[in-house]
C-alpha cells in the first residue's frame, strides 16, 4: 500500500461527507465543466497531514481474526488532516449563490465531519470570479481530528490502517 492510496481514502471521506450533506462535491475539477458550470460545485483536496511521533508506538492491543484464524495487534496514534475546499458557483447565481454554497458546507462542518473525524475548526477565504472555471470561487480550509489505527500480521507486516475504524484502506 502506497501513501496515495491513504490520501485518496482521506478525500474521497470528506467527498462522500459534503455529498450526503447535500453539497455537490467531487476529488478533482472535473476539465468537460470548464465554463459550463450549471449548479455550485464543492472540489476536496487534502493540503496536510499531521500524525504524532513516527510510526504506529503507541499500542492498542491484539484481537483474533477468526476468519484467518490469526492474531492481529493494533497500534494508533491522533491524526490532524487539513482539508482544502475550493468552492465553485455558476455565474449565474451570482455572488449570492456563492455564499450561499459556503452557508450549506458551514452547516455540513457544523454538524460533524466524514465518519471517523470531528471537524475541529474551518476557515473560509477569500472569494472572487474565476474567468478560467466562469463562476465565483473560493476556498474553505478543514481541520479534522482523528485517530489513525494500523493493524500488523502475527508476522509483524503491516495489514492497512483506518481512522477510527471508519475510512478503511485495505480489503477486508
Amino acid at each position: 500500500m502506497t501513501g496515495v492510496h491513504g490520501l485518496a481514502a482521506l478525500r474521497q471521506a470528506m467527498t462522500d461527507y459534503l455529498t450526503a450533506q447535500g453539497v455537490e462535491s467531487m476529488t478533482a475539477w472535473p476539465k468537460d465543466r470548464v465554463g459550463a458550470l450549471t449548479a455550485p460545485l464543492a472540489v476536496v483536496q487534502v493540503k496536510e497531514v499531521e500524525a504524532g511521533s513516527a510510526g504506529f508506538q503507541n499500542y492498542l492491543g491484539q484481537r483474533y481474526d477468526a476468519e484467518t484464524r490469526s492474531w492481529t495487534e493494533a497500534f494508533g496514534q491522533k491524526v490532524s488532516v487539513k482539508f482544502l475546499v475550493t468552492l465553485y458557483s455558476p455565474r449565474q447565481d451570482g455572488e449570492r449563490g456563492y455564499r450561499a454554497l459556503v452557508d450549506r458546507v458551514a452547516e455540513a462542518f457544523l454538524r460533524g465531519g466524514p465518519e471517523g473525524f470531528a471537524v475541529e475548526k474551518w476557515s473560509v477565504g477569500e472569494t472572487g470570479f474565476d474567468r478560467e472555471s466562469g463562476s465565483f470561487r473560493g476556498k474553505i480550509q478543514a481541520v479534522c481530528r482523528g485517530m489513525l489505527t494500523a493493524v500488523t500480521s502475527e508476522s509483524g507486516a503491516l495489514v492497512g490502517f483506518r481512522v477510527k475504524g471508519e475510512v478503511r484502506t485495505w480489503n477486508e
